[in-house]
């Protein structure tokens, strides 16, 4: 049976922005706006959706940074990590306790180029962690940085350059690396090839793929190209701003996506064969509202092609169609 791993129960992030002579609170950009879902252990979570839908936020929420980044930002919800037989709230959590649980919850970041400190070696980034987490010697932690150099594709001569003398693919292996070194049981991948090329994209998806079979690791995979999503996970949690519209097994959404949103981010996906012109382009009107004065009701209403008068009332809710697909619709059946 399933272990639950993590749960994000009606999780809300809101960032209050300052205005006017005085600095008061003038707005407040509803970044996640109550979205609930689960991870489970061995198990590839992808979220998706366009640029500035919140699913970064999500991933910085769940390893309990964004106090760091915004301490302003109002959290609310439960991010409940379950860990020894014990449920553990990293909303409530106090920072200084985080510690404790920080060398089982990584993190891959988007920008190979900006998330590698340039002024250290790799052999120095990568036993940072086991430095900070662990109690091993420094002939230990040299020795599993050479066997997670190994693990990633890159050779243990290697250890001694500098981020700058690699390339693209190579640096991602290295942030890859940094996050195992700590043995977590959940690994959140910011966008992790979307600065890759198409070709090193495919590399980099493949070594995640054969680690997570070999480590018992679990991946929440936040992207916006959903051919690849596609291919690593096993659900897909669609957002958009800031609310989670659809949710399924990766080859239902990808192959028979029921919200008006997903169908036409699904319609977007790049075809291989130039030839293979049965697929409708759905174009979507309007542009994406600001998270800042969100419409009333559902928030897609406003660019919907099958939106109603009712849509204005209330926030959709998740509803079961079969199969543990949920849709957040009442009139996901009618075509367009």
């Amino acid at each position: 049976m399933t272990k639950r791993l993590l749960d994000i129960k009606d999780l809300k992030v809101h960032f209050p922005v300052y205005g006017g002579i005085l600095s008061k609170i003038v707005a407040v950009v509803k970044a996640v706006d109550g979205i609930t879902f689960p991870i489970n252990e061995k198990e590839t979570i992808g979220l998706v959706g366009e640029s500035g839908c919140g699913k970064t936020t999500v991933g910085r929420a769940i390893i309990n940074i964004l106090k760091h980044v915004a301490p302003d930002v109002k959290i609310s919800g439960n991010i409940n990590y379950h860990h020894e037989n014990q449920s553990i709230d990293f909303v409530k959590i106090p920072p200084k306790k985080m510690k404790k649980y920080r060398s089982e919850i990584q993190m891959i970041f988007q920008d190979p180029y900006a998330s590698l400190n340039p002024r250290m070696t790799v052999s120095q980034i990568i036993a940072e962690p086991l430095q900070i987490h662990s109690k091993i010697s420094s002939k230990e932690i040299h020795e599993k940085v050479l066997w997670l150099l190994e693990k990633v594709g890159l050779q243990p001569e290697q250890s001694n350059r500098f981020p700058h003398e690699f390339s693209g693919g190579q640096r991602q292996r290295i942030g890859i690396a940094r996050a195992l070194a700590t043995n977590p049981k959940l690994i959140v991948c910011d966008e992790p090839v979307s600065a890759l090329d198409v070709s090193i994209q495919a590399q980099v998806i493949n070594l995640m793929m054969d680690l997570q079979e070999e480590f018992n690791l679990s991946y929440l995979f936040i992207a916006h190209d959903l051919s690849v999503v596609e291919h690593i996970s096993d659900k897909i949690i669609v957002m958009y701003l800031g609310n989670i519209v659809e949710i399924g097994k990766s080859s239902e959404i990808y192959h028979n996506p029921k919200h008006p949103y997903t169908k036409a981010l699904i319609s977007a996906v790049p075809q291989p064969d130039p030839k293979n012109k049965n697929k409708r382009r759905i174009i979507l009107k309007g542009d994406i509202p600001t998270p800042m004065n969100k419409p009333s009701g559902c928030a897609f209403r406003t660019r919907c092609p099958i939106a109603k008068s009712e849509c204005a009332n209330d926030i959709p809710i998740l509803n079961n169609i079969g199969e543990d697909h949920f849709v957040a619709c009442p009139f996901y059946l009618e075509e367009f």
